[in-house]
């Protein structure tokens, strides 16, 4: 077994599964169903039905199915929540609680509305959900490995304090979700997934705390690298970048009030105003020529290397020679003379500036293109 005993062998996991289409398994199968529509705990329905035998020391942490008892046509299970490797097809389960707290590992629902549904603390290690409505579902303290949930309505579900890890999510409609204290590692998406970028903050009585925002942002930014769609994965980048910002950058320097902190701050604000944290490079287009447009103001006032008055010339040339020193092309017409130190230190301040902001051009750009 593997990931902490929820991954088992093949001939286990045929066994699982295989249970709920024998003669037995098939009407403790409908039993389930009927008592999940009508909240009958699903416990007494499988009391009869639990395995005794000397193997079994600890179900719940490290489930072992004994070899010696899968038989065929047999259907036993471990405990009186296990409903691992059911499968449920075309079946309206809406706002059921006898859901929760149960072993649903290896089981399956497809096509099915389990919106509303009470699905807390509950383990779903290798299940699959396939176009089900699960809006509003309550996952509240569960999750699993490997779990996939395909083109699924999962709008207004809470993940409060859930881990999910290796699980795709191909296909399904995560908006307005809420992700308090939520673990998501290698998640899989496609170009339909859908997530908010503006998190869900709220969901009942429970306010997630800000300082969650970037990491979850993060999850699912590495998720969207993962699968390629770069697009989302910009979008999902600076949502997080900025949440960095907001949330922990800002909050440390308040607590701290260290130069180390403002310098941090300050930095994240540069680069996101600058270059969207490298997703906008047009961005840096429009600074530069704002840059430019301000230092050619500069010397229309001050006096340009030909003009000392405000003329339609004195404009044209003003412009003409910021933006040739912002491009640092070098001057092969005009300059100032040496009796204007001060305007020769303007312009190679402005120099400076164009090579900085040029060079993130360069960076922005190839990282867009050439990725």
């Amino acid at each position: 077994m593997e990931r902490d005993g929820f991954k088992f062998d093949l001939e286990t996991q045929r066994f699982i599964r295989n249970r709920w289409d024998t003669e037995v398994g098939l009407r403790v199968r409908q039993e389930i169903i009927d008592g999940i529509k009508s909240s009958v705990e699903l416990r007494a329905i499988l009391d009869d039905y639990v395995l005794d035998h000397p193997e079994i020391i600890d179900p719940y942490g490290h489930p072992i199915y004994p070899k010696s008892e899968m038989l065929e046509n047999s259907f036993w299970v471990l405990t009186q929540d296990d409903l691992r490797g059911i499968h449920i097809y075309n079946e309206d389960l809406s706002s059921s609680p006898g859901l929760k707290k149960k072993a649903h590992s290896y089981s399956s629902f497809y096509n099915c509305n389990l919106s509303s549904t009470n699905m807390e603390m509950a383990d779903y290690s290798y299940g699959r959900f396939e176009k089900c409505n699960m809006e509003e579902v309550v996952f509240a303290a569960s999750g699993g490995f490997s779990v996939r949930i395909i083109d699924c309505n999962l709008r207004g579900a809470c993940f409060w304090q859930s881990g999910f890890r290796d699980c795709d999510f191909s296909g399904s409609d995560l908006s307005g979700s809420y992700f308090e204290g939520v673990l998501l590692e290698d998640l899989k998406v496609n170009y339909r997934t859908k997530f908010d970028l503006d998190l869900a903050g709220s969901w009942k009585m429970r306010d997630m705390p800000e300082d969650q925002k970037p990491d979850i942002l993060r999850a699912i930014r590495l998720a969207y690298e993962k699968a390629e769609l770069w697009w989302h994965m910009d979008v999902f980048l600076y949502q997080e970048k900025v949440a960095q910002r907001k949330f922990i950058l800002w909050k440390s320097f308040q607590e701290n009030k260290s130069w180390k902190g403002l310098y941090g701050w300050i930095s994240s604000l540069l680069l996101g105003a600058l270059s969207g944290y490298t997703t906008k490079p047009i961005r840096v287009i429009v600074m530069a020529g704002a840059l430019s447009l301000v230092f050619a103001a500069l010397y229309l006032m001050l006096g340009t290397p030909n003009y000392t008055e405000i003329s339609k010339p004195a404009i044209l040339e003003s412009l003409n020679f910021s933006f040739t020193t912002f491009a640092t092309l070098g001057y092969g017409d005009i300059s100032y003379s040496a009796c204007h130190p001060y305007l020769r230190i303007l312009s190679t301040v402005e120099a400076w500036m164009g090579a900085i902001t040029l060079s993130l051009f360069v960076v922005v750009l190839s990282r867009k293109v050439f990725r």
